[in-house]
């Protein structure tokens, strides 16, 4: 993730720009619009850009409401701002994958050139600019003219606005997408670890030290889970592992993040690749069932395919079951949606879950027993995240522990765990990218 796509100001001045000269419809903007639409005819660009001014302009008016309510003091009603620029907005993460993709296109071009010139091939060629440099001469006040190669990058993704999602996969039967569980095993557990910087490559060295039997992602690979990001932000980075195709070692779950492009990249190719055959999974043993539950293709829901699924895996055997998904079903950080819990709560009622890990929000949050189970946050794998304050925002949500510790920058640390089955017994060793356990427990 290039630093300045996290900077809040810079990508809605870009938003505001590309609408700005989208519409104004530059005859070379045109040009690229069809060229990058695949439009059969000029008569078709039009409309086909008024659409996208449409969907841009309606992100850029969220940004806007949600700033203005910021400065009003309102904000307690909404997610609280981060060190990095995240929304939970479609349009203008898609906006955000583009400026990263344009900007790895043009530094490496950039490089190229420098390479030449050191050769004495480009005598007398200006210097090259390069990170926050190169940012600001492209996406900053001085972007004032098109440049076609901004608009062929950002219109190949915002038209994945219009893309219809990825076919969702389900059970025929009760015992389809289960995978065994050895009596004695590692499972490592990391959330929210899809950007391909230097904290996911430090987490990446810590789980492959514990040399795990199975790695498990909540999900998010940033900023849109494009398949171009999916393969360089996930599954590139991914092989630190020895062995990722074998089915039964890697899982992952789907995402808010990779259905802003409509979960192509996730269904397409990390399934694939991981020969996991369906967004939901049950790892388990006699003693032990993890259950990964996809609450992405619903947005922060179920669908009843998978509730009927659950029921029927919760019913089969004793084993203490513990769920895995992407989203919280409640935080004592943020407002939570609902929709989670009107699936989950009759097995909440019954007690028949342990507990629950999941990710979506950066931080790694060891809750008090509640609704019955013990709830995990773990969704600080690599995303820049401020240490939030010591109490709370939001009350009746029981925390025991809340990792505080601190990278340079105010920045909070990146961290995953580690479970560990032996019988009956688990034991949980949460580690940070320097290798210190800052909280273990015994289930």
């Amino acid at each position: 993730m290039h630093e300045l796509t996290g900077d809040k100001e810079t990508v809605l001045r870009v938003l505001k720009e590309t609408i700005k000269h989208l519409g104004l419809s530059h005859p070379r903007t045109a040009k690229a619009g069809i060229k990058t639409l695949s439009l059969k005819s000029a008569s078709h660009w039009p409309d086909e850009r008024d659409e996208i001014v449409s969907q841009l302009q309606q992100a850029y008016e969220r940004a806007r409401i949600e700033n203005v309510a910021m400065a009003a003091g309102l904000a307690g009603r909404m997610k609280p701002e981060k060190l990095w620029y995240a929304p939970s907005d479609r349009t203008i993460a898609l906006l955000q994958s583009a400026m990263d993709e344009y900007l790895e296109k043009r530094d490496a071009k950039n490089a190229r050139a420098a390479k030449r010139k050191r050769n004495g091939l480009q005598a007398g060629t200006p210097s090259i600019l390069t990170g926050p440099e190169a940012m600001a001469s492209i996406f900053g006040e001085q972007f004032d003219t098109v440049d076609p190669g901004w608009i062929e990058v950002s219109l190949v993704r915002l038209k994945q606005l219009f893309l219809k999602k990825a076919k969702f996969i389900t059970h025929s039967k009760p015992s389809d997408f289960r995978f065994p569980l050895a009596d004695r095993a590692k499972i490592a557990i990391v959330g929210d670890w899809g950007g391909g910087n230097a904290a996911a490559g430090l987490i990446a060295q810590q789980i492959r030290a514990h040399e795990p039997d199975h790695v498990i992602h909540l999900g998010d690979v940033y900023y849109a889970g494009t398949e171009h990001e999916v393969r360089n932000r996930f599954l590139k980075p991914w092989k630190f592992w020895d062995t990722p195709h074998v089915a039964g070692r890697s899982f992952a779950l789907n995402s808010n993040h990779e259905m802003y492009s409509g979960g192509h990249g996730y269904f397409n190719l990390t399934l694939k690749e991981f020969k996991q055959p369906a967004s939901y999974f049950n790892l388990g043993n006699a003693h032990w069932r993890f259950i990964g539950l996809d609450s992405a293709y619903v947005d922060h829901n179920l669908n009843v395919e998978q509730a009927g699924w659950l029921n029927l895996q919760l019913s089969a055997g004793p084993a203490r079951t513990i769920l895995l998904t992407h989203h919280q079903l409640f935080s004592a950080y943020e407002p939570t949606e609902e929709g989670l819990e009107d699936w989950i709560n009759p097995f909440l009622e019954a007690g028949k879950l342990a507990g629950w890990f999941w990710g979506h929000e950066h931080l790694m949050v060891i809750y008090e027993q509640f609704k019955g189970m013990k709830a995990r946050c773990i969704g600080n794998g690599c995303f820049p995240y401020k240490v939030p304050p010591k109490t709370p925002p939001l009350p009746g949500f029981p925390v025991a522990f809340i990792n505080r510790r601190q990278l340079p920058g105010n920045r909070g640390m990146h961290s995953f765990a580690l479970v560990t089955v032996d019988g009956l017994n688990m034991h949980v060793d949460y580690i940070d990218e320097d290798g210190t356990v800052s909280f273990k427990e015994d289930w």
